[in-house]
């Protein structure tokens, strides 16, 4: 028979308090574990959630802003485009003006005339100047319709130049020019001839 003296007993009981005392704060550590795994899975979350976020605003704007990029290029390439359109036809255009000959805008070249001979109306002798062909058109007949259509007597003389289709009338007294060239008309009209042309091809 085995006699056991008080201190044992007091071990014992020492020994399943620090157990349990033991158990009771794993038990715990282990809830404020679990929390902080919560806690940290939730903060990671978010940073993840705000990273995502972040990225795809940023990744919005830059589409955006490459889609603007993108348009304003395609508009400038559009306009770029048109406007090598205008010019080769506006070009096609003159050289058709100077490749068919005065003869056949010999009432256009009359009603030029008659326009600058009015507005000379302080003078009694205009000049003439246009190439050779053009002013082969002028014959005495013709300029005798010109005077008889303005209602004024005016002496017309004539001078050949190189220039391309056209005239150009000068007024000597009043040393005044009036540049009545297809080129002159072009120049002075050029916005307005420009939209016509571009509404014409691209409505």
């Amino acid at each position: 028979m085995i006699v056991h003296d008080g201190s044992m007993l007091i071990k014992d009981e020492i020994k399943i308090k620090v157990r349990s005392k033991i158990k009771e704060l794993e038990k715990e550590t282990g809830a404020k574990i679990d929390e902080m795994n919560a806690d940290t899975d939730l903060r990671l979350k978010k940073i993840k959630d705000d990273i995502l976020l972040d990225a795809g605003k940023k990744a919005d704007a830059e589409r955006k802003k490459i889609d603007a990029q993108t348009n304003v290029e395609m508009n400038r390439m559009m306009l770029d485009v048109k406007e090598e359109v205008i010019c080769d036809v506006v070009s096609v255009a003159m050289n058709e003006l100077e490749c068919n000959g005065p003869l056949k805008f010999k009432d256009e070249l009359r009603r030029l005339l008659m326009r600058g001979t009015i507005e000379c109306s302080t003078t009694d002798k205009l000049m003439i100047l246009g190439n050779k062909e053009t002013l082969d058109v002028f014959d005495l007949n013709y300029l005798d319709a010109v005077k008889k259509e303005a209602g004024r007597d005016v002496r017309f003389e004539k001078e050949v130049r190189k220039m391309g289709a056209g005239i150009v009338l000068w007024d000597e007294g009043n040393d005044m020019f009036l540049d009545y060239s297809f080129d002159g008309i072009f120049r002075s009209k050029e916005d307005e001839i420009r939209t016509s042309v571009s509404k014409i091809l691209f409505g």
